[in-house]
């Protein structure tokens, strides 16, 4: 009979699960869906097994060595003490694995005991906004570190390559009206997960998971060129949504708005795989976009 698990795992295969941290060589592993320790992860297998004992020797030890990577991940990731590690199966009969980092700051009663000794019911429950940052940190590490499904990993991924290297550190955008600009981009760039910080000398400035994007005046006698997007320069910027339901929601919104639409929401295989993405303009008609893409 189909488990909790199960139907997690379906959920992560079809692209909907907007916890997924990465697709390792064993399963999955996700975010849990009640951070009482934030960061606490599971590895789910694919296929789903009933219980540790049912995998082969091969496929046991790749499972628990993937265990091992998300654990060494979460780590370093949360900045944690260590990782309690956990394999019940009692209540949901389907293999899966918890990941709970441990913290020198917990409260003095709970420290040293498992982490159900906490509540639960009170913990929050897993935010794209909030913990995609972490998540996005934890897929990161994995990756240095080879834990990610070769599929998923570029050609010549190396684990030599360091955390944060050939990443985006900032984006600058010039626009033809600042203010015109800047009214636009704090309406809806909260919307696709990034939050206004203290503006530079040049123009408001947005930070993102590991980047931050600002806005700077055209110079004079240069704002009323238009944008071309097959001339030299930008062409578009891409921001990655949490879920396809996220790139809907902002469908929808964008419409209730009267935003310039470019392409409604749909999939693009010739991208990638699940590859779900909605495109819009802003006020000088630079190509957004919003995608979701697990693989």
């Amino acid at each position: 009979m189909p488990t909790a698990i199960h139907r997690l795992v379906e959920s992560c295969r079809a692209g909907t699960e907007p916890g997924v941290v990465a697709r390792m060589a064993s399963g999955w592993a996700v975010m849990g869906q009640r951070q009482v320790l934030e960061g606490y992860c599971l590895l789910l297998p694919d296929p789903v097994v009933p219980h540790l004992n049912a995998l082969q020797a091969p496929a046991r030890d790749l499972f628990l060595s993937d265990l091992g990577k998300l654990g060494d991940a979460v780590l370093v990731a949360t900045g944690a003490l260590r990782i309690n590690y956990a394999i019940f199966g009692n209540l949901e009969p389907a293999l899966h694995a918890h990941v709970h980092p441990r913290f020198t700051d917990e409260p003095e009663t709970l420290r040293t005991a498992n982490p159900w000794g906490y509540d639960w019911s009170k913990a929050p429950a897993f935010d794209p906004y909030r913990h995609g940052a972490l998540r996005d940190s934890i897929r990161q590490r994995l990756g240095a570190a080879g834990g990610i499904a070769s599929s998923e990993q570029p050609d010549g991924a190396s684990d030599l390559v360091q955390p944060g290297a050939g990443t985006i550190h900032h984006l600058d955008v010039t626009v033809s009206d600042l203010a015109r600009s800047t009214a636009f981009y704090e309406r809806w760039l909260p919307q696709m997960g990034l939050v206004r910080v203290a503006d530079c000398a040049e123009g408001p400035l947005w930070r993102g998971s590991g980047f931050e994007l600002g806005l700077q005046q055209a110079g004079v006698g240069l704002a009323t060129r238009p944008h071309v997007r097959q001339a030299v320069g930008l062409h578009h910027l891409a921001f990655t949504a949490p879920s396809r339901a996220a790139v809907t929601k902002l469908h929808t919104e964008l419409q209730l708005a009267d935003m310039v639409i470019l392409d409604t929401p749909a999939e693009y295989p010739d991208y990638a795989q699940q590859y779900f993405a909605v495109f819009f303009a802003d006020p000088d008609g630079i190509k957004l976009e919003y995608v979701y893409s697990p693989l």
